[in-house]
């Protein structure tokens, strides 16, 4: 599936694929996630750039789970943000789950930011819906990520022994 959108001057592609389509084009994803948390400050000890790759690697080749998707935004054939790793089967009678990595080319220029995030968003948040589930318990990587997804309507809802627990309610 795919979704033509405008920001302001500009044509987007965002795309909704499954690990086939994430593994044809593997190698500028992982390229383009080590750009982008290359100097991210994460929010959970021991985190690096390597969770990241190493997770969203997980969910392409299935470790993750039957039916996990991620959306791509793509502009003139090239890579510039994405949200991982989104289930869309879940177990009997689970409401909740958990999601992957979000993140925007560095290089997208500032104007197209907000645009291309409300897309890329918006067509995550309705696929886990679709799916099934009724709400995203998560972590939230970085400091970056926890000041701009809470827009997104995720509450830091911390409970003992997990400090970095984030709801948003679909």
């Amino acid at each position: 599936m795919f979704w033509n959108i405008e920001v302001e001057d500009r044509l987007f592609e965002v795309r909704l694929l499954d690990g086939a389509g994430m593994r044809s084009c593997w190698d500028e994803v992982e390229r383009m996630l080590r750009k982008a948390f290359e100097s991210a400050q994460y929010n959970d000890e021991g985190y690096s750039i390597e969770n990241p790759v190493h997770f969203t690697r997980a969910g392409v080749d299935g470790e993750l789970g039957p039916g996990v998707k991620h959306v791509v935004a793509i502009e003139n054939g090239a890579l510039v943000g994405g949200f991982f790793c989104l289930p869309t089967r879940p177990n009997k009678g689970e409401k909740s789950c958990d999601v992957g990595w979000v993140f925007l080319a560095p290089d997208l220029p500032r104007a197209y930011r907000r645009g291309v995030l409300d897309a890329i968003m918006e067509r995550g948040f309705q696929t886990v819906k679709d799916g099934g589930f009724e709400r995203i318990v998560s972590n939230m990587g970085t400091m970056a990520g926890s000041r701009a997804l809470t827009r997104y309507g995720f509450v830091h809802s911390p409970v003992p022994g997990r400090q970095n627990r984030w709801v948003k309610e679909l």
